[in-house]
């Protein structure tokens, strides 16, 4: 294989690359040459191949029975690189039966290649012959293609020569080009001048543009056209000038600076330094002048000066503390008000820029030095910081300090001059207006000043929120188009009058934001007026009145729920007497009744309007919350399970019924109440779905924030139970909403709807110490969520198991003292307890029962009491029992009560309790168990 190192040399690629022949076109001379060896050999191919590191180019080919044209080759198979790898001939008679050669795979099995070698030793390539038969090359083949090899390598270093002469061509051309660009290009002037002669012979652009007119060409010194004049005001003679020196002395002049009269009249100042120019012998063969305009620096020095004239006039006339730093001797000087306005003295001021930098505060020191030198470092001309300084009597006062950056023709900053102003009173002023508008962002009302014309000066952060309008946005607009009002816009004269007469003017009114909705506001306007009475402005300060609203229809709505509540349960306290008595007596009746009598049916009649005569009375107790429960501590996901098969007996097979219960935790409620509650807003689903639809139950744990509780007055903030019973039907709209909770109102037909099923929902939650809100829309369907108080543990009560007795009444032999102060209730319930075997002492009221229980000389076993009654109420009495006679059992009964038992919500779980109006039935149960408790 090839030699590396030499296939991949840079000196040898290089060169082979300057010949210029990869990828040229065909040149007969070259082609002459392969054509001839290819004769004379009598070979079917002869090709001058250039070998690169990874291919090879046959710059020509003679090849008339081949396809292998002029053009690249890959050097696989290739035995041109191992010509390079040796650097001499490769003669192979049959390679494929050669060692070391055998395994290209190359159709060609005779080869002979001379290299193509430069002066330098670079070996290009080869000049090679093939033949894909073997072949003995003699040594007359080897002579033909070394001596031919001779003349195309002949011909390629005429080639090279003929390149680097090209381009030598070329490089002298543009570097001539490149020194004539850089001359014009230059932004001073050049000019060149022939030695000794004198004769112009350069003048670059920046000439005509310092001078103002185009130089003619002068053929020797005296036809110079330049006008100057010295120091003195003398005008320079032709040989005076620095350039005409230099042609006549040889000599370099430096920098001599010139007033000059330009093409336009006007004066200008130039500085000319001129030196000569020698050839490779180091003859003076010209002269070159360098001419740089300093006219613009003149003028600046002159402002300097100036500058420097009204500085201390200025220094002189300020409250300002003037000072100027010379950055070139780093030296400070300051103007008298040093002494005014800090207290320093002249005479103590030591003149350098570290007295001011000793001075600044050590928290401020770093960053003002910085910032300052920063502005220095980077180019600026302006510099301003605020910091605080220190008095002579050391304290510090707050400056602001602002410095100019004065710089040389250069760039350089040669000079900076300041004015320090003490600031301390205005930062005061400064801090106590911030803090003010601090106090005016902390108020949760929304605060907005204009000025006379109504446009918006101040908009204080509760304005923001309230409007929706962001401070930078409302500031320097009209009040009007910010918080558009129809009421403002026909009382704004109203308003303006009051407010010019210096009062004060409050009303509520709807106004709109940012987002276009309109809402309820309060308003009140106040006058600024200045010290002779002008108003300056207004000041509007207002809050949203949507929350009070929603809390006051809230109250009004509760008020109103309260007074019909107390309304129905006044109603069915005296109506549950009254069918206590009817119920008792129809029993009464039916027991001395034979059960063919045709008389019984019309007591059963009485009895059935009896008992849904009593189911109403229970749900107007609910509504109004003054119904007895007996609560329990509830899992509500058991609660659900257990009805849920009932509620899907209540519904069509239109209706699909899912409950979702993932709440964890306890209530404390009436088990049947809740039952109850759930039947109630089932049927409500389903007759608000009268073409099918779905029913949702759903239980989670919620906990009721801050935020709720005070959109959602009056529930009180913690974890709560969530009960939601949704429906797909007909939803409500706003004033259904609004009026749900009434009794007796509904939307159903005449007949199918009571109008207690919802106002008894109330009720029980209401009365549990819970919740209810409904979300509904017309055509969206409605949702009912009940929140219950969450209990932490089940073991907040002790919940006894009601047995059921027998049918068949126990008879009993116990004395029992029966407190009830309606007559007809008193007398059908002592004529049942003593018909059972019962000892019964009757009292009107609780002094009289207590007469009784003080006089009564045998043991009172029971105690029987309603729990409302004049003067001394049930609780009242059974607690006063218990001192006299600890050992006496109790049971409460009652249509309600409004004392303080039921205004908590419920009777002590450990006291037996009997709804008014009870059967003859349930009284016996009752009073055995209770006596039978131990």
């Amino acid at each position: 294989m090839a030699n590396e190192s030499a296939l991949t040399s840079p000196q040898r690629l290089a060169a082979l690359h300057n010949t210029g022949l990869l990828e040229s076109p065909a040149e007969e001379r070259l082609d002459g040459f392969t054509r001839l060896a290819a004769q004379i050999l009598g070979v079917p191919k002869v090709a001058i191949s250039l070998v690169d590191e990874t291919r090879q180019y046959f710059k020509s080919a003679s090849c008339p029975t081949a396809s292998e044209p002029a053009g690249w080759y890959p050097l696989e198979g290739c035995y041109c690189q191992d010509v390079i790898g040796r650097g001499s001939p490769v003669i192979l008679a049959d390679a494929w039966n050669e060692s070391g050669f055998s395994d290209r795979r190359s159709n060609v099995r005779a080869y002979a290649g001379i290299p193509l070698r430069t002066a330098n030793g670079n070996v290009l390539g080869a000049f090679c012959a093939f033949d894909e038969r073997p072949r003995d090359w003699s040594k007359r083949d080897i002579d033909v293609l070394t001596a031919l090899s001779v003349a195309v390598m002949s011909e390629i270093q005429r080639r090279i020569a003929e390149r680097s002469a090209h381009d030598s061509q070329l490089r002298l051309m543009a570097e001539r080009t490149l020194a004539h660009a850089v001359q014009q290009q230059m932004p001073v002037g050049v000019v060149v001048a022939e030695v000794p002669s004198g004769r112009l012979v350069s003048v670059n652009a920046q000439m005509t543009e310092i001078f103002r007119m185009p130089f003619k060409p002068a053929a020797d010194l005296q036809s110079y056209e330049w006008t100057g004049f010295d120091a003195t005001g003398n005008r320079y003679s032709a040989l005076e000038w620095p350039l005409a020196r230099t042609v006549l002395t040889r000599e370099t002049v430096r920098a001599e600076e010139i007033r000059i009269r330009r093409g336009d009249g006007s004066d200008g100042f130039i500085r000319m330094s001129s030196a000569p120019v020698r050839d490779s012998e180091g003859k003076v063969v010209s002269a070159v002048a360098i001419v740089v305009d300093m006219t613009d620096q003149r003028e600046a020095e002159r402002a300097v000066r100036v500058t420097d004239e009204r500085f201390k006039f200025v220094a002189k006339a300020t409250n300002d503390v003037i000072w100027d730093w010379d950055l070139r001797t780093n030296s400070l000087v300051w103007n008298d008000s040093v002494e005014t306005v800090f207290g320093h003295k002249q005479n103590r001021i030591y003149p350098e820029i570290q007295w001011w930098r000793d001075h600044l505060h050590v928290q401020d020191r770093d960053r003002v030095i910085g910032g300052l030198q920063a502005v220095i470092d980077g180019g600026g001309t302006s510099w301003s910081d605020h910091y605080r300084y220190r008095r002579a009597d050391g304290t510090y006062a707050n400056v602001m300090d602002r410095g100019y950056v004065a710089r040389d023709n250069t760039g350089a900053a040669i000079r900076v001059i300041g004015a320090m102003t003490d600031i301390t009173e205005r930062s005061r002023s400064e801090a106590a207006i911030r803090f003010q508008a601090q106090l005016l962002n902390a108020v949760q009302q929304a605060v907005v000043a204009t000025d006379p014309d109504g446009l918006v000066i101040f908009w204080n952060t509760f304005a923001e929120k309230l409007y929706g309008w962001a401070a930078d946005e409302a500031v320097g607009k009209p009040i009007e188009e910010l918080t558009p009002s129809p009421f403002l816009r026909q009382h704004a004269s109203e308003i303006f009058e009051r407010g010019a007469a210096g009062e004060s003017w409050t009303g509520e009114f709807l106004v709109q934001g940012k987002a276009g909705k309109a809402f309820p506001a309060l308003l009140t306007t106040s006058p600024v007026r200045d010290e002779h009475n002008i108003v300056l402005g207004f000041v509007r300060v207002s809050i949203d009145l949507t929350e009070r609203r929603n809390l006051e229809e809230q109250f009004r709505q509760s008020q109103k729920m309260d007074a019909v509540g107390r309304l129905a349960g006044g109603i069915a306290h005296d109506f549950n007497n009254l069918l206590t008595v009817i119920r008792l007596n129809t029993e009464i009746i039916m027991e001395g009744l034979d059960p063919t009598d045709p008389r019984s049916e019309d007591v059963k009649q009485i009895r059935s309007a009896a008992e849904r005569a009593s189911s109403l009375t229970r749900q107007l107790l609910a509504f109004s919350r003054k119904q007895i429960l007996q609560p329990r501590v509830l899992d509500m996901n058991s609660v659900v399970s257990s009805v849920e098969p009932m509620l899907r007996r209540l519904i069509g097979e239109d209706i699909v019924i899912g409950s979702n219960c993932t709440a964890r935790g306890y209530v404390v409620a009436d088990p049947g109440q809740l039952e109850q509650i759930l039947v109630n807003l089932v049927v409500n689903a389903r007759d608000a779905m009268p073409q099918g639809g779905r029913i949702s139950i759903e239980t989670q744990n919620a906990e009721l924030d801050e935020t709720y509780t005070s959109e959602h007055a009056p529930v009180v903030p913690g974890r709560y139970v969530m009960l939601a019973v949704g429906d797909t039907g007909v939803g409500m709209t706003r004033d259904t909403r609004e009026h749900a909770f009434d009794p007796f109102f509904t939307t159903k037909e005449a007949g199918k709807g009571t109008g207690l099923g919802l106002a008894t929902v109330y009720g029980i939650v209401k009365q549990s110490g819970g919740y209810v809100w409904i979300y509904s829309e017309p055509g969206q369907g409605t949702t009912l969520k009940l929140y219950f108080p969450e209990v932490s543990s089940a073991a907040a009560f002790k919940t006894g198991e009601y047995k059921i007795m027998a049918k068949e009444q126990a008879r009993g032999s116990e004395t029992i003292l029966l407190v009830e102060d309606e007559e007809a209730v008193r007398g059908l319930t002592s004529r049942i307890l003593e018909k059972q075997g019962y000892r019964v002492i009757a009292a009107q009221h609780g002094r009289e029962a207590m007469d009784i229980a003080t006089k009564e000389a045998g043991h009172i076993d029971l105690v029987l009491t309603d729990i409302v009654m004049p003067g001394m109420n049930g609780r009242g009495l059974v607690e006063r029992l218990a001192g006299i006679r600890p050992r006496i059992k109790s049971l409460y009964m009652s249509g309600y009560t409004d004392d303080d038992i039921v205004r908590r919500g419920f009777i002590e779980p450990s006291k037996s309790f009997l709804q008014k109006p009870f059967t003859s039935e349930a009284l016996l149960q009752t009073v055995r168990k209770v006596l039978d408790e131990g």
